[in-house]
């Protein structure tokens, strides 16, 4: 029996489930289905995956930012925006259509913000949560992508690190020379695309040489498959998230 692990939950199944909440968020405009959706991931990134928490608050941070700023900016930047020069102790005093237009731009700034946590989490929860080399594998079985294409994609996210080390050492390498480089200095870029470029040309003679194509049978090392139970929990969360769109009073 498999554990309550959304890890366990297939990586295709996961994606397409991700990207039909994505299409349905971007048609409703309710304060309370964003919290929820955003609060549903937090709390599965949390209780049922294998992210750390220092993950999880390294990539939410920004996220934070970004809803902030988009609160802001339609609190003060909305249609009816309207500057208020009184004391808001003294609201009494504040004509209505003064207050009318406050209280309008404060929905719309929530509204905002809240789609920016829901899209936030949403995309952390699927890179947080879901194992590369796994992903490719649904990618190839259940989305028939060719496995040229998707492994020259893994072969690429195996070199990402690669790229930060190569930046570093070329900005060691200016240093060594005597030559100063600055934080916006080029240089040290174009060394690491250039060899970047080499690697990729290596992978690819590589996979060449050992005869590597997409034509005829092969054996997959791993192999992913649709269950029963990751169906049902898609559809169960769909069903939630048109439920909650539907009575959510705001």
């Amino acid at each position: 029996m498999k554990s309550i692990k959304v890890e366990n939950w297939n990586p295709s199944v996961k994606m397409i489930s991700i990207l039909l909440f994505v299409i349905i968020l971007s048609f409703q405009y309710k304060v309370f289905v964003s919290l929820g959706v955003f609060t549903l991931t937090l709390i599965a990134m949390v209780f049922f995956s294998n992210a750390k928490l220092k993950s999880i608050i390294t990539f939410l941070t920004p996220a934070f930012f970004a809803a902030f700023g988009m609160f802001m900016m339609g609190l003060y930047y909305s249609k009816n925006a309207s500057i208020v020069d009184s004391d808001i102790s003294q609201i009494s005093s504040i004509p209505y259509t003064v207050r009318a237009a406050m209280s309008t731009n404060l929905k719309t700034a929530l509204q905002l913000g809240t789609r920016i946590l829901a899209y936030a989490g949403l995309g952390i929860f699927f890179a947080l949560t879901t194992d590369r080399e796994l992903f490719i594998s649904s990618l190839i079985h259940q989305c028939h992508l060719s496995p040229k294409f998707a492994y020259g994609i893994l072969s690429s996210l195996h070199l990402v690190p690669n790229i930060g080390k190569e930046y570093k050492n070329a900005l060691f390498a200016f240093r060594t020379r005597g030559m100063k480089v600055r934080f916006f200095s080029t240089k040290p870029l174009f060394a690491m695309l250039v060899n970047s470029i080499y690697w990729s040309e290596n992978i690819a003679m590589a996979m060449h040489s050992k005869g590597f194509s997409d034509n005829g049978d092969r054996t997959y090392y791993i192999k992913t498959k649709v269950e029963v139970s990751d169906l049902i929990l898609s559809f169960s969360l769909i069903i939630l998230l048109i439920i909650g769109i539907y009575y959510s009073p705001y």
